[in-house]
C-alpha cells in the first residue's frame, strides 16, 4: 500500500512564471533556464494558464524559418488546465495522468494550489521521482 506521499513534498516551489503578455521568445528563454518543460502563466497573481515547450514548437518553427512576427504567450498557452492541491496524494495524481482521467492526459505539469493560492508546480518528472523513491524503499525492505 502506498504511504502518504504528498504533492507538496515533490513539487517545484519556485517554478518558471510568465505573463500572458510576454513575448514567446522571452517565455521560451524562461522555460529553458529552468528544469521544467513548462511555465505557469500568471496575471494579477492568478494562474491563467500553462505554456509548454511543445506549445511553442510550431510557432518557433514557422517564425524561425520566416523570421517574422513577435507572438505573445496568450496566443499559445493552454487556458483550460487542471490544478492540484498541495495535500493531494502522488499515487492518485499519477493514476489520473496515466489513465487520462478528466483531462489530466492533456498536461505534463500541474500548478499546485494551497487554499486557493498558487504555491508550486509538479510535473510528470516529479511524479516519477516520488514513485521511484517509494519503489526503491520497497525493494530495500524486500531484500533486507
Amino acid at each position: 500500500m502506498m504511504i502518504d506521499l504528498k504533492v507538496k513534498d515533490f513539487m517545484t516551489h519556485q517554478p518558471p512564471q510568465i505573463t500572458s503578455t510576454a513575448l514567446l521568445a522571452d517565455a521560451v528563454s524562461t522555460i529553458e533556464s529552468s528544469d521544467q518543460d513548462s511555465a505557469v502563466v500568471v496575471d494579477d497573481n492568478q494562474v491563467v494558464g500553462i505554456l509548454s515547450e511543445r506549445d511553442c514548437l510550431k510557432t518557433l518553427i514557422s517564425n524561425s524559418y520566416y523570421c517574422d512576427g513577435a507572438p505573445h504567450v496568450s496566443e499559445f498557452m493552454k487556458t483550460s488546465i487542471k490544478t492540484v492541491e498541495s495535500e493531494d496524494n502522488i499515487l492518485d495524481l499519477a493514476n489520473n495522468v496515466v489513465n487520462g482521467t478528466s483531462g489530466f492526459c492533456d498536461q505534463t505539469c500541474f500548478p499546485v494550489m494551497q487554499h486557493g493560492v498558487f504555491v508550486g508546480l509538479i510535473g510528470v518528472k516529479g511524479l516519477v521521482e516520488a514513485l521511484n523513491k517509494y519503489y526503491k524503499s520497497c525493494l530495500h525492505k524486500a531484500t533486507s
